[in-house]
């Protein structure tokens, strides 16, 4: 198969829709398809690159790119569709003009083309833009919906959101979570004697890094459990606010912060930490959760939205949103206190060969479909 994905980011870098789309891609390109991505070139990188066995064919936008507004790539379509005559297109990615400018071009080139969506749905606005633009964007967005033929979601929550919001029938949804790296739940024993936390991930308010730091300073300074120390992995817009933070409520002293680290420097920092904490109030998945309960390090993770079907995976652990601080602190110091185990797993968390090949399973059906 010739299959052309398309993201609104830079795919070589960190982050969670990056991620599932390079895996994938890297997958079904050892599984012998020849795999395409299409993307914007926010960082001035080459136009085309061979990366890991698939392209990459990065548009530069005309003017200044404003939420993915790439007219470049709307104008670019036919001749990329022309030098590589996709059987399948997959479109990644809803908060973003990029994807709707794609799968408009897309249909007014050739209707006949597979075309697949995932959304990758964030349902909470944090920015004053996104609170008072989503609607005008949304009503042209939705599009993207009745543009695609089928939905691949990674969760029951982000399948029924859809289903409900964008009056989708479920039938037309196929749930195939995402994948880790590698399930190695053997732990390095720990001999500082430290409670060792850790988060990872982007720096937004969403995130929720904010509660993870009320939640240690009740820890630290309110239960006078002074073998905490949480490491902070990650860079992003609320950084700033955050160290400011640490600062006021006195924790400077029990935190260290880092930038995104190489994939070999994150599993070493899981492996070597009590619990991971993900405070987050939207997620459509939660791939660091996955990655981390893989490597055997228990999570603490919101009852909110996709985070919520983890809980049935041996090692995570729930608290309500918002979080009360002294409720995640005790439960910190609980999990520290008693052996917890992690797994085995459900199919929930699989290696990404296994999510490659239930891509291309569903890539064959549908192509199969079309053809009759």
């Amino acid at each position: 198969m010739k299959i052309l994905m398309t993201n609104y980011m830079e795919t070589t870098y960190p982050g969670g829709i990056s991620k599932v789309i390079k895996e994938t891609c890297e997958g079904l390109s050892k599984n012998g398809h020849d795999v395409m991505v299409l993307q914007p070139n926010p960082y001035n990188l080459p136009p085309e690159e061979s990366y890991e066995g698939f392209n990459i064919i990065r548009v530069k936008p005309v003017l200044k790119e404003v939420y993915g507004f790439n007219v470049n790539a709307y104008l670019c379509i036919k001749r990329i569709l022309k030098n590589f005559p996709a059987d399948v297109i997959h479109i990644h990615g809803y908060q973003t003009l990029f994807s709707l400018l794609v799968s408009r071009a897309i249909k007014s080139y050739d209707k006949d083309i597979p075309l697949i969506f995932s959304p990758h749905t964030d349902i909470y606005r944090t920015t004053l833009a996104g609170k008072y633009f989503w609607p005008i964007y949304n009503y042209f967005g939705k599009s993207n919906f009745s543009d695609s033929d089928y939905i691949i979601s990674p969760s029951h929550f982000e399948a029924q959101f859809i289903a409900k919001n964008y009056q989708i029938d479920e039938d037309n949804i196929s749930i195939i979570p995402h994948g880790v790296n590698l399930i190695d739940p053997k732990k390095i024993v720990q001999k500082n004697g430290k409670c060792n936390l850790l988060y990872s991930g982007h720096l937004v308010e969403r995130k929720g890094v904010h509660h993870i730091l009320n939640s240690l300073n009740s820890l630290v300074n309110e239960l006078n459990f002074r073998k905490a120390r949480l490491t902070i992995i990650g860079d992003g817009p609320e950084k700033s606010k955050l160290i400011k933070q640490c600062k006021d409520l006195k924790l400077d002293d029990y935190i260290i912060w880092k930038s995104f680290l190489t994939y070999e420097e994150l599993i070493n920092e899981i492996k070597n930490s009590d619990m991971f904490l993900l405070l987050s109030n939207s997620e459509a998945y939660g791939i660091i959760v996955a990655e981390v309960l893989a490597l055997g390090t228990p999570c603490i993770v919101t009852k909110a939205t996709a985070l919520e079907e983890f809980l049935n995976e041996p090692g995570c652990f729930g608290v309500d949103y918002p979080p009360d601080p002294e409720s995640v602190a005790n439960l910190i110091i609980e999990l520290f206190q008693n052996k917890i185990d992690v797994g085995p797993f459900s199919e929930k968390i699989r290696t990404w060969d296994k999510v490659a090949l239930d891509y291309e399973n569903l890539y064959l059906n549908i192509i199969k479909s079309y053809s009759k």
